[in-house]
């Protein structure tokens, strides 16, 4: 994995450990050849790539959920300026 950074576009990040946890992380870094920055952030990139995102539940009334699917279930009718918006959506985004 490539590490290297674009330094117009870069941010910093700060932690906070203890000295025993910041000397662990630079013996672990001293042995694949990298500098503390570049092994936390490999480690960090690897970690966030493994973990799938999970989705969020979304808890809904008795009474959201009837408004839901009933507007799934009978959708309104297509006014003027919904049918305006759904020209501009598909001339914008669907010619490419």
């Amino acid at each position: 994995m490539s590490t290297s950074l674009d330094n117009s576009q870069t941010t910093k990040v700060e932690i906070t450990l203890t000295q025993a946890q910041k000397q662990t992380l630079e013996k672990a870094a001293s042995i694949r050849c990298l500098s503390l920055d570049e092994y936390l952030l490999e480690a960090a990139l690897n970690l966030a790539e493994e973990q799938p995102l999970q989705p969020e539940s979304i808890v809904l009334s008795d009474k959201d959920w009837q408004i839901v699917t009933t507007a799934i279930e009978n959708p309104p009718k297509l006014n003027p300026s919904l049918k305006a918006a759904i020209k501009r959506y598909k001339e914008e985004y669907q010619q490419k």
